[in-house]
């Protein structure tokens, strides 16, 4: 075993040993691993596992089960506290990391893409790699030059999805790891891209909540508090009576018939500190600029005094017969000029070839200026500081919209909402399904005002959002993402965050509503324990959990959920959705809106909307949607095939 961080090994040294053949065997051996920072929690204990050579392996299990640790130390993130993980028997500490990596492909549960183009993204996976390849890797994830927005903003889930595994698939990797890496996709989606990824034969590791995507995997790991306590087929591990997977299975096919200002003050007091040492620095060169300078032009001048001096000297008479070569005259030049020449080759001097060094950064500084300028003066179309707006007194959570159309600003050819209408009453739960891209997350970013409708309306009890003041709208929302943003904070300072004067009862209230304070209570340091950079401490379902405690403590009027389950298993997922019932109990007028692909998850919702191409081609309770035999129909026969 080893204890050390992989940052304390030199690993990228260029006389590393080459890689060896990639292609075989994975094992992991009798490994035990802790986190360096929570080395009094086992987040592995003695786990031993095989995945075989051009086979589809999977790992299953419960929230924080250790499923995603284990691919962190297959990529090297973090070595094994004890035991041993090999590739044909050879431990992989013995391969270069950046060859090892190179063969390796990655798509997680929250993809990372970059403000450029789509093609630019995907190529991001292989730097040399042809259109055709490009093209062909797209074509097995399910336009290529579409700007994403920063961070993938532009796109759904699903649709970043699809494109990290492009990107991960489009440099041919011996080796496949997906952490949950489809689900955000809808249902025909995901299979379609299933498929493709089983036709392709390579070796394969799948972490997956869904247990319908891996029922085909040649090998099936359970895993629970980070060990293994199951391991065969789906048919296999079916037929074992009382097993942790045929429950899981049978749970997931019930449900189907279900110091930021602390950081900010360190960091001005950086840049202060800085700035008074460039400062200073500057001063002490600005002093000996003048200085040396003041020194040189009094040299100059003496010497041209004398020099002129000795000239006059050997001038014949006549000259000084001249009215303006009189002693008068002699005595006033030597000294006002002398003086001049010294102003300019004094401490101008300085100034002068300061100006002619700079001369050729001149336009440059001047674009640069400018840019600023413009950025400046710039006034953006939807203020945040702004306090411009009216508040509502008695807010009730009615929200309509009204023939609203919208495109994004970068993407003027694609129509994402069509003359789209919709009026969601006070109180009122309803949901959005539809495919991936249809204009179902598009619907919260123009509700919490991250862009403005291009033409109709959307009105909060009667009254158009674009009055109302923007700090005002949302502190009425409540969001709940799919992919939830975590501080390298506490839990309890995640949970509180942007609130004061929270009392230490109403965390743990909001925690234990969202099924999360059981696991909080069982860490060593409860609620002062730190989730690290982006919640990296957690895994995908514990995160979620901590997000929607920090949505239910601000008790909001209206909840917004897009995909709030989408990263949990099954048991989780069905104690969230009580949570969240429970929270629209708690308050009756509370008005919800949630985004899902999981129909099972919405049967219970006073209006369903099914949403195709921007607009919406069917409503109706679940009841009503059913007895119509369209395409939610259709959509919920696919689920329950799924």
């Amino acid at each position: 075993g080893n204890d050390a961080s992989i940052n304390d090994t030199d690993v990228w040294k260029e006389d590393a040993e080459p890689v060896y053949d990639i292609n075989g065997d994975i094992e992991f051996n009798r490994v035990n691993f802790f986190y360096p920072s929570r080395k009094d929690v086992s987040v592995l204990c003695n786990i031993s596992l095989t995945a075989r050579v051009g086979e589809t392996t999977a790992l299953v299990g419960s929230s924080g089960c250790g499923k995603s640790t284990c691919i962190s130390l297959f990529l090297r993130y973090y070595e094994p506290s004890s035991g041993r993980i090999t590739i044909n028997g050879r431990s992989i500490s013995d391969y270069n990391i950046e060859q090892l990596r190179q063969n390796i492909g990655v798509v997680s549960q929250e993809p990372i893409l970059f403000g450029q183009s789509i093609y630019e993204n995907i190529r991001f996976g292989k730097v040399n790699a042809t259109r055709i390849e490009i093209e062909e890797a797209a074509k097995e994830a399910n336009k290529y030059e579409t700007l994403v927005g920063e961070r993938g903003v532009q796109l759904s889930g699903g649709e970043k999805q699809r494109i990290a595994l492009a990107r991960a698939l489009v440099k041919q990797p011996t080796i496949l790891l997906l952490d949950e890496a489809t689900s955000a996709l809808d249902n025909v989606n995901e299979k379609i891209v299933q498929e493709a990824l089983n036709r392709a034969c390579r070796t394969t590791i799948v972490i997956a909540h869904r247990l319908s995507t891996i029922q085909n995997a040649d090998k099936i790991y359970v895993l629970d508090n980070g060990s293994v306590i199951e391991q065969g087929t789906h048919d296999i591990l079916m037929a074992k009576r009382g097993g942790k997977y045929q429950a899981m299975v049978k749970r997931q096919q019930m449900e189907k018939i279900n110091d930021d200002q602390d950081d900010m003050m360190t960091m001005q007091q950086a840049k202060e500190e800085d700035e008074l040492s460039i400062s200073v620095s500057l001063l002490i060169l600005r002093l000996f600029q003048y200085t040396a300078f003041a020194i040189a032009g009094a040299k100059l001048t003496q010497r041209i005094r004398s020099k002129a001096f000795e000239c006059l000297l050997r001038q014949e008479v006549a000259y000084f017969d001249r009215p303006e070569n009189s002693s008068g005259s002699i005595c006033a030049w030597l000294s006002s000029d002398a003086s001049a020449i010294q102003q300019m080759t004094g401490t101008r001097l300085g100034a002068i070839s300061e100006a002619l060094a700079l001369s050729s950064s001149i336009a440059a500084s001047i674009s640069a200026a400018d840019t600023f300028f413009d950025l400046f003066d710039r006034i953006p179309a939807i203020d945040n500081t702004s306090t411009a707006g009216q508040e509502l007194v008695d807010f009730h959570g009615e929200i309509k919209f009204d023939q609203v159309k919208f495109i994004y600003p970068t993407r003027p050819t694609s129509i994402v909402l069509n003359q789209f209408q919709l009026n969601i009453k006070p109180g009122q739960r309803v949901a959005l399904v539809g495919t991936s891209g249809s204009g179902k997350s598009t619907t919260i970013q123009l509700l919490e005002r991250f862009y403005d409708v291009t033409s109709g309306r959307i009105l909060l009890d009667d009254v158009d959002i674009r009055r109302i003041n923007l700090h005002w709208v949302r502190s009425q929302f409540g969001l709940v993402s799919q992919e939830p943003i975590l501080f390298d904070l506490t839990i309890a300072e995640n949970i509180t965050y942007g609130l004061e004067n929270v009392s230490m009862e109403d965390i743990i209230n909001a925690a234990t509503k969202a099924n999360i304070h059981q696991f909080i209570d069982h860490l060593p340091q409860g609620y002062e324990t730190r989730v690290g950079t982006k919640g990296t401490f957690l895994s995908g379902g514990e995160k979620q959990r901590i997000a929607i405690a920090r949505i239910l403590i601000r008790r909001p009027k209206v909840l917004l959920l897009d995909e709030a389950t989408s990263a949990m298993d099954s048991y989780n997922e069905q104690i969230i959705q009580k949570a969240l019932e429970q929270a629209q109990t708690d308050d009756p007028s509370r008005t919800s809106l949630i985004i899902a692909h999981r129909l099972s998850t919405i049967r219970s919702c006073d209006l369903i909307c099914v949403l195709e191409k921007g607009h919406i081609v069917e409503s109706g309770t679940h009841t009503e949607l059913i007895q119509r035999h369209g395409t939610y129909y259709k959509m919920l026969a696919q689920n329950n095939l799924q």
